[in-house]
């Protein structure tokens, strides 16, 4: 599974990845200010950009930054974050059950 090696979810349990809806994205200034923002902030450690579908999937450090904190920072260029939502790529057993109990 090639998404999994990209995200980095297997080599720390703090990895998270999120997708950020941000629907004023129009062009590519606009995709480099937004993944700019999310890079900038420590733990953060890719920010893939998706113009069609206006989604921002962001892989980080949950020990080093927050989501809010990443929507913040988004926020702060001028563009609203209308939601943040789980990446659906599955992770097995183990991701199902961290789902669970958080």
């Amino acid at each position: 599974n090639t998404m999994c090696k990209e995200c980095g979810c297997g080599s720390t349990g703090h990895t998270h990845q999120r997708i950020f809806k941000v629907p004023e994205m129009m062009c590519e200034n606009c995709e480099k200010t937004v993944k700019g923002a999310a890079l900038g902030l420590p733990g953060v450690m890719s920010a893939e950009v998706d113009l069609q579908t206006k989604d921002v999937t962001i892989s980080y450090d949950a020990n080093q930054v927050e989501a809010d904190a990443i929507k913040a920072a988004i926020e702060a260029t001028g563009f609203d974050v209308a939601s943040v939502s789980k990446a659906s790529h599955a992770h097995g057993v183990v991701g199902t059950l961290k789902r669970l109990f958080k």
